[in-house]
């Protein structure tokens, strides 16, 4: 799989990353397309705490530049509305997207399962050979030390989607260094195998419809999850609120002009 940039795609740019602004059905198309042509293209899907890493990381922002980002969550939604007037299509989340994604694959596209723990990550493989009648050559756990271990065994496997659920921004830097190496399409999925697997349950699909997972999320892992889902969120649209404010100034407008 050659190395080919992104075809150019309608955006608007949060914390210094653009952020398509596509339907499901929209993205699903580039996704697939660059696979047929050959493409090597990584997806990452960007949440509020994603791109808060982002604008306090210049890497980080730089590595997303090279990538087909997709907005996800009500966060980046609510930002896109202070900064442009209005929301994205569609809420694209890898975990809603790598099903469908998986469905519209051409036969026998071998697909290679890249983090998470060594029993989620080989129970995944199983349930997507059967569910999605996946073909699924090879996984590598998320603990190992060593990066070029899943690149050899990608290469050794002849992959050519890998599903890399490392969490972010892990997987993002992942995917910008090793996947030319490897010449695949990359997905950095979070969390998808673990709800394939049962390991963390999703919520009824009206809460979802009204945009309320990450409430959901929190009583999952209170631990884990409520400080991104309450003061990052809060930081995140604060920061969003002084750029907006910031544009407005008369120094922002002459600072477009110049």
């Amino acid at each position: 799989m050659s190395q080919s940039c992104l075809p150019r795609l309608p955006s608007r740019k949060i914390f210094g990353v653009d952020v398509a602004t596509l339907s499901k059905s929209e993205a699903l198309d580039v996704i697939v397309d660059g696979l047929r042509t050959s493409r090597s293209i990584n997806v990452a899907f960007a949440n509020a705490n994603l791109l808060l890493k982002a604008r306090r990381d210049p890497l980080l922002q730089r590595q997303l530049g090279g990538m087909l980002v997709l907005n996800d969550g009500v966060g980046v939604d609510i930002a896109s509305r202070i900064l442009y007037g209005k929301g994205f299509p569609e809420n694209l989340n890898g975990t809603d997207l790598t099903p469908e994604l998986l469905k519209r694959l051409p036969k026998r596209t071998p697909v290679f399962l890249y983090g998470s723990r060594p029993a989620v990550v080989c129970r995944a493989a199983e349930i997507l050979r059967q569910k999605y009648q996946s073909e699924i050559c090879g996984v590598c756990d998320g603990y190992c030390d060593n990066p070029d271990v899943a690149v050899d065994a990608i290469k050794r496997a002849h992959a050519k989607v890998v599903l890399v659920a490392l969490g972010n921004p892990k997987q993002e830097q992942w995917m910008s260094e090793k996947v030319s190496a490897c010449g695949v399409l990359a997905l950095g999925v979070g969390g998808y195998l673990d709800v394939e697997t049962g390991r963390v349950k999703r919520p009824p699909r009206w809460l979802r419809t009204a945009k309320c997972e990450w409430l959901f999320r929190i009583t999952q892992e209170p631990s884990r999850l409520w400080r991104r889902y309450t003061i990052e969120v809060i930081w995140f649209l604060a920061a969003v609120a002084l750029d907006r404010i910031a544009v407005s100034s008369p120094w922002g407008r002459l600072r477009r002009e110049l």
